[in-house]
């Protein structure tokens, strides 16, 4: 009996023993080889609110991801020091879509990505199609662009939704008071309200060089006229001076109709006047992360007083600017996979939707579409119709040194300080320079 015990227990033990082996080898199978992954990114609320997630991720991968968040001018300076074609600090990137031709051959294209070991690779029809070029160089996809930030424009709903300004407006003008769907209707209603002393008519950006390049390429893009144009295998000035100058009179105007310094105003100004002033500001573009600091009723005088719309068009032409970020992998990582598999959780659908829950706004159109936001969040249609009718400014590696000479002389032409005429007439004249001394 003692011996039949001996045995039993030694067969138990044993057991015991190779049950536990067993137990710690799926442990430890469960482990994934240890990877971590670089990202350089720009810093607002929607790379931090996507911060905020990364658990998830790495939990489901295995990856972890260290974040850099800074400044936009900083990840310039910083990626065009750090991603070379033989190393690279970062295994993802965020370029900012006007310097995509700086980085091009640097980067991996898209079709090139390793497939997902746990995400689905990106499906490009998953972002608006016009947006979609925001990652592109020369025909090749290097990139997906992530977020959708671009003209959106923003009316006083309750100045045209007023009975008396209503019945006024319609007497002197013939039609109804509203959100503005045309520049001239832009004109008469802003020009309806500031001359009445109800509100300033118009909010301009006259701030840093891209803001202002920005606000060329929008109005002469609704004049009929493009500014440079990729043609025959170089860039050409395309800019149609008739029209060019049509556009910046017609900026002029609207100048003519907006808050006192105007001339230098660049965002915090534009919200102290549109969000803050009590006469306030009738109607002007705003880039989406920005919108809801004019929503917080704890800080802004029109939260839930503002119409969302795509940009009023123009009389040969209707867009909205875009300045998004195209994510990209450096040719040069050597945690390529890991860096897609990250990209494409960023991309995915679910993600998506629960940025644009946290007040962020992703470049996927069925996040902006999808109904059950649209009800809290009425700028969302207004973000996919604007996405319908998106433009680029122009991208080359020169592109800084063009958007100095066009802050330079725009400004002059609609603030008067120079004849329009001329100031279109120095901006043609100095990018050629541009252009020559590039070798284009």
């Amino acid at each position: 009996m003692k011996k039949t015990l001996t045995v039993l227990l030694l067969t138990l033990l044993a057991v015991s023993l190779f049950a536990g082996g067993q137990q710690q080898q799926p442990q430890a199978a469960a482990q994934p080889v240890t990877r971590e992954i670089n990202v350089l990114l720009w810093d607002d609320p929607y790379p931090r609110a996507l911060a905020a997630m990364l658990p998830e991720f790495e939990a489901a991968t295995g990856i972890r991801v260290n974040i850099e968040m800074l400044q936009p001018p900083q990840v310039l300076t910083k990626t065009a020091v750090s991603v070379t074609a033989n190393s690279t600090d970062y295994d993802v990137v965020g370029i900012d879509e006007g310097n995509v031709p700086v980085f091009a051959e640097l980067l991996l294209p898209f079709a090139q990505w390793p497939q997902g070991q746990v995400f689905p690779k990106t499906d490009p029809a998953s972002v608006t199609p016009k947006m979609l070029n925001i990652g592109t160089w020369d025909g090749v996809q290097l990139g997906i662009p992530i977020n959708g930030n671009l003209y959106v424009w923003m009316t006083r709903k309750d100045l045209i939704e007023n009975p008396d300004y209503r019945r006024r407006f319609r007497a002197e003008y013939g039609y109804d008071l509203g959100v503005p769907e045309t520049l001239d209707q832009l004109l008469d209603m802003g020009t309806f309200f500031h001359s009445n002393g109800i509100a300033n008519g118009f909010g301009p950006f006259n701030g840093g060089p891209a803001g202002v390049f920005s606000e060329a390429i929008y109005m002469w893009h609704a004049f009929g006229t493009d500014f440079i144009n990729f043609v025959d295998g170089t860039f050409k000035i395309v800019l149609d001076e008739d029209r060019a100058v049509e556009g910046m009179e017609f900026y002029k105007k609207l100048m003519a109709i907006s808050p006192p310094g105007a001339e230098t105003m660049a965002h915090v100004e534009r919200q102290a006047a549109f969000a803050a002033d009590p006469k306030g500001v009738f109607s002007m573009f705003i880039w989406p992360a920005q919108i809801a600091a004019y929503e917080n009723p704890d800080t802004s005088m029109v939260s839930g007083k503002i119409a969302y719309s795509a940009p009023p068009a123009g009389p040969r032409g209707h867009g909205a600017v875009t300045g998004a970020w195209a994510i990209t992998i450096p040719r040069a990582s050597r945690n390529q996979e890991a860096a897609a598999e990250f990209i494409y959780w960023w991309s995915s659908q679910e993600i998506a939707s629960r940025l644009v829950e946290a007040n962020t706004i992703p470049a996927r159109t069925d996040a902006l579409t999808n109904p059950a936001f649209v009800a809290a969040k009425p700028h969302l249609p207004a973000l996919a119709a604007s996405m319908d009718v998106a433009i680029s400014r122009p991208r080359f590696r020169e592109i800084g040194e063009v958007q100095d000479v066009i802050k330079l002389r725009w400004t002059e032409g609609i603030t008067g300080a120079r004849d329009t005429r001329e100031a279109v007439r120095m901006i043609v004249r100095e990018t050629n320079e541009i252009l020559r001394r590039a070798g284009y």
